[in-house]
């Protein structure tokens, strides 16, 4: 997947990572090989922790909880 056309978070100025969490509350699980009429990868959000691991699990994919957004 081409880095260049994944959004950046704001907080750290790299692509987000999966168990990143938002101010939100939403858990970033990945981002899709589809893009946007913005250019940008189409992401996956979940809006709460038990929708997240399931998918996470379902999908192979490891991540880190610790992560939460700074503003």
């Amino acid at each position: 997947m081409d880095e260049r056309y994944k959004r950046l978070n704001k907080s750290t100025g790299e692509p987000f990572h999966a168990g990143y969490q938002d101010e939100d509350g939403r858990i970033f699980l990945r981002y899709l090989s589809k893009q946007g009429n913005d250019g940008y990868y189409l992401e996956e959000w979940k809006k709460d922790i038990k929708s997240f691991k399931n998918k996470a699990r379902e999908l192979n994919i490891n991540y880190d909880l610790n992560q939460q957004s700074n503003q």
